[in-house]
Formats: C-alpha cells, sequence, structure tokens
C-alpha cells in the first residue's frame, strides 16, 4: 500500500480543480477560498464549437470544461507547472499513475465517469456525468482500489480498480481521453491568495472580452444568438435536438441533463445557472476582501445573467420536447446573457488595471 498524506478541502462541483487546491495548500499551508480557481481557470466562460463531422455538431460550453486548458490558464497566475498523460490503455495509465504515486507526486485522474464510483450512491449504475475528476493520492494492492480525494467527500475514498477501469473509459472529442491523468509541480514562487483573485480575474476578464477566436467569450456568445435559429434547418431535425440537448445539458452545475429531459424523478435540486449564481456569491467576498466595490456590480449582473441562463435552458428543453416551435425567444435571451456579461466583464478588467 501506498499513501501520500495531503489536506483536503471538501468543496462540491469543484473537481477539476480541487486537487489543484489541495496541492497549493500542502506546499504554502494556506487554503484558498471556495471555487476561485474554478472561476479564474475558466468556469465563467463560454465556449460555441463548430465540427461538421463530430457526433454533435454544434457545442456549447458555458464555462470551460477541459482541464488541460483550465490548468494552463492557472499555471502562471499560481506558480506550477503541470504535466499529462492522455489516450493510453488502462494498464499502462494507471501503471504510471501509481509510479507517481510512488516518486511522492499524486495523480489527479480525469475524467473519470460518476456511473462507476460506488461513493456516489445517487449515481452508481444509475446516471452517468462523464465529467468528473478525482486526486489520486494512493493505491492498495491488496484490496484491489486506488485511493482517492474527492471534492464531495471529506474521508479517503477507495475505487475498486475494475470500476476504475470503467470509470476512466471516459473519451468526449475535444475534452477528455481515456485514461488521462496530470501531474504537477509549484515553482519556487508560489502566488499569494490576494495575487491569484486580482491577477486571476483580470486575466479572464481580458480573455472573455478580447478571446483570440470567435468561438469563445462575448463573441461567441454572440455568434451562437446569430445562429441557434439556424440549426433546425442546417443540421436537421434530429441532430438539432442532440446539440440542443448538450447546450441545456451544460448550463448545469455540474453539468448533466435537466430531469426533464431524462425523465430523472430523483430528489436532487437543479442549478442551470451555469455557475453565475456562484460566481456572484465569490466577487462579492473579494469586493470585500480588496475594497473593489466595482466587483460588486459585476456580481450583481452575474446573478441576473444565472437567471436568464435558468430561463434558457426552460425553452431549450420545451423545444426539445416538442412543446415549443420556435428558438428565436432562446437565441433573444443569449443576446441578452451577453449584454450583461459584457458589462460585467468590463466592471472586473477596469477595477483590477487600478
Amino acid at each position: 500500500m501506498k499513501l501520500i498524506e495531503l489536506p483536503h478541502k471538501v468543496c462540491g462541483m469543484t473537481c477539476m480543480i480541487n486537487g489543484l487546491e489541495d496541492l497549493y495548500e500542502h506546499e504554502t499551508g494556506t487554503r484558498l477560498p471556495d471555487w476561485l480557481l474554478l472561476y479564474l481557470s475558466g468556469m465563467l466562460g463560454f465556449v460555441y464549437v463548430k465540427n461538421k463531422t463530430a457526433p454533435t455538431p454544434r457545442m456549447v460550453f458555458w464555462g470551460m470544461q477541459v482541464a488541460k486548458y483550465q490548468y494552463k490558464a492557472l499555471a502562471d497566475v499560481v506558480g506550477f507547472q503541470w504535466q499529462m498523460v492522455e489516450g493510453g490503455s488502462f494498464r499502462h495509465s494507471f501503471a504510471r499513475a501509481k509510479e507517481s504515486i510512488d516518486q511522492g507526486t499524486p495523480a489527479l485522474l480525469g475524467a473519470v465517469d460518476m456511473y462507476h464510483l460506488p461513493y456516489y450512491e445517487k449515481f452508481y449504475h444509475q446516471i452517468h456525468v462523464p465529467f468528473h475528476h478525482v486526486l489520486m493520492v494512493g493505491y492498495d494492492d491488496a484490496q484491489g482500489a486506488a485511493l482517492v480525494l474527492d471534492c464531495d467527500r471529506a474521508e479517503l475514498q477507495p475505487i475498486p480498480y475494475a470500476d476504475l477501469k470503467l470509470a476512466w473509459n471516459v473519451h468526449i472529442p475535444g475534452m477528455s481521453k481515456r485514461n488521462t491523468f496530470y501531474t504537477f509541480r509549484f515553482n519556487q514562487q508560489v502566488a499569494d491568495v490576494e495575487t491569484i483573485t486580482r491577477e486571476g480575474w483580470r486575466k479572464h476578464a481580458s480573455f472573455m472580452l478580447h478571446p483570440p477566436t470567435s468561438m469563445f467569450g462575448i463573441k461567441g456568445m454572440r455568434k451562437l444568438a446569430r445562429e441557434l435559429s439556424n440549426w433546425p434547418t442546417e443540421l436537421g431535425h434530429e441532430q438539432a435536438g442532440i446539440c440542443l440537448r448538450h447546450l441545456a445539458e451544460f448550463t448545469g452545475v455540474p453539468p448533466m441533463p435537466p430531469f426533464r429531459l431524462i425523465g430523472w424523478a430523483g430528489d436532487e435540486p437543479e442549478d442551470h445557472t451555469a455557475g453565475r449564481a456562484g460566481a456572484a456569491t465569490l466577487l462579492r467576498q473579494s469586493a470585500q476582501d480588496y475594497r473593489m466595490p466595482a466587483w460588486d456590480s459585476a456580481a450583481a449582473l452575474f446573478e441576473q445573467s444565472g437567471q436568464v441562463l435558468a430561463t434558457l435552458t426552460d425553452e431549450v428543453v420545451d423545444y426539445v420536447l416538442g412543446e415549443s416551435d420556435a428558438l428565436e425567444p432562446a437565441a433573444e435571451m443569449i443576446v441578452q446573457i451577453a449584454d450583461l456579461e459584457e458589462r460585467a466583464f468590463r466592471l472586473i478588467s477596469q477595477a483590477a488595471r487600478r
């Protein structure tokens, strides 16, 4: 048995950066604010991908859902370097992850499907959520289990090797290849929390306002608004429905289909604000901590945006279920979201430069 002892923070729905936060706390002795790295790395973002040969030819992400791009966005701000192993067989990738553990370096595994994680009783063999990440800090060959820290659980969790093999077999084009894991090494100089907050928000606001291509940020939202109504004509009814389901799924926190689409009568609350409500809470706290009143105003705009996103999700679901026959109202809502968030990011950017 091998095990690396780390501090661990429980903060639900932050799986892509929760392990990195634990490693930062181990390195610096400082616990990062909840959700900070997730929002600074792009959760409060937007991506519109068009690929006519993909199973889902129009993909809309209401935030950066690709871990490697999130770590790229954070590396210079926080002060770390990272490596990725992806696409190998389970046997090969797991052997390399164990080697990393043997050398004292945890391995962040993902994406993994919560359908195969036995400690998630409500999801295990019930519903697929193939976007999860866990920090592997050990393994026990005698027990036949990987030992992981999970953002939703306070205690160390064992994942039987047989379950891990299935859970880790996630291939989402453009997002994650099978059996992917990441490792991190911190620089000699690691940024403090205030520096991470100020520089991270400035950098992210700049990206959203001035993205490198029209698929990202505010430009991407406006492009989607112009094109959404034409999806059924361009793609056909069936393919348009697949793409609309994807759009609605990725307003979820975590990404998951609205319950009406899957006929699931679970008692879990739904959140289809694409994380905007959480961003508002975080910004308000940062505004208070660092005397940035403009960020408080930005928070109010993101709250409004989140409300529109929830309504947009309902509108899209109505169309998919045949309860509506027009996408123009949804397109108008996307324009509203773009207007609100452009104002919010300008406030963030202007204040951060002072």
